[in-house]
């Protein structure tokens, strides 16, 4: 992107390539990370995030049938984000992305999963949704992340269009689906972006840019580290037997080769349920505690060697 508007490095975002995808994802879990460091930016984006979910199970736990379909069509709105540029797509980078069918697939497994309906709830936030529903993948989490985020986003590239005027060179305003908070709701909004015109392409495209912190090369929060530390880790302590004042427990190698803890969504899913029911200890909150404690940001090496 610096190329493409001839702006001298360094810069605070995301230097993607305009032509194609970028592998490398928004995470919600890089937003709360820096959030609680205090970033301005970050607290207000991760906010937005926390609304959006606590509003979600707010209608989805309601006893009226409205408020559990406004739940539900929350879920429909999550379309492919492709101006970042950013993760995977099928086509180019434009390709599928989230549809109606994921969202009713995610309503499916959260309207069923006692961590959502319990009296407080412990799944409660969107970097939770991975460790517990099938065939949400980082692709999709950062999809879902930059949808609910636009607006931040949003704000941020035109504080970068006032520091770096080249990008005003072909910005225009276009209509986009953001979420907004004060009415609960999805609606549209027409914001000014920078644009760029590709080889090929009879139309400007719109650029959304995204800060360097935002990003990672994967999600930190993920079904396999969660299971294996958290879970397993749990299990091996029901376990451990007392032989001679010693204790003694089975591997972390032995209970993954045991047929009933290989399965490892629906295996978090019953054990965070049966560890906070028994011992009254949320496993997630530790996990997520855990991944902040350990959370290192990609350099700006790493971003250029990621976006290759």
């Amino acid at each position: 992107m610096t190329e493409h508007f001839s702006i001298g490095a360094p810069v605070d975002f995301v230097d993607v390539h305009v032509d194609r995808d970028n592998r490398l994802y928004v995470d919600p879990s890089a937003i709360r990370f820096w959030a609680k460091s205090g970033d301005t930016w970050a607290g207000e984006a991760y906010a937005s995030i926390c609304e959006f979910f606590d509003k979600f199970l707010e209608r989805m736990l309601s006893s009226s049938a409205s408020e559990n379909r406004s739940a539900r069509e929350m879920l429909w709105q999550f379309h492919e984000p492709w101006e970042t540029r950013l993760g995977m797509s099928a086509v180019g980078f434009s390709g599928s992305g989230a549809s109606e069918e994921l969202g009713d697939a995610i309503w499916d497994s959260l309207q069923s999963n006692p961590l959502c309906t319990l009296r407080v709830p412990i799944l409660k936030r969107l970097e939770d949704i991975p460790l517990f529903v099938p065939k949400i993948a980082d692709d999709r989490v950062s999809d879902l992340t930059t949808r609910l985020i636009f607006r931040d986003l949003a704000k941020f590239t035109r504080a970068q269009m006032g520091l770096h005027p080249s990008l005003n060179s072909l910005a225009s305003d276009s209509e986009f689906q953001v979420w907004d908070a004060e009415s609960g709701s999805w609606s549209k909004e027409t914001i000014n972006l920078p644009h760029v015109k590709i080889d090929g392409d009879s139309e400007k495209r719109p650029l959304l840019l995204v800060p360097k912190m935002a990003v990672h090369r994967n999600l930190r929060m993920g079904p396999s580290k969660y299971w294996e530390v958290e879970i397993l880790g749990s299990i091996q302590g029901d376990l451990t037997a007392y032989i001679g004042g010693k204790a003694v427990a089975p591997s972390k190698k032995d209970l993954k080769g045991r047929d009933e803890y290989r399965h490892k969504r629906s295996l978090n899913v019953k054990r965070t349920h049966e560890i906070w029911t028994r011992d009254n200890f949320n496993l997630l909150e530790a996990y997520r505690e855990r991944v902040d404690s350990k959370y290192e940001p990609l350099s700006d090496d790493e971003i250029e060697q990621k976006l290759g």
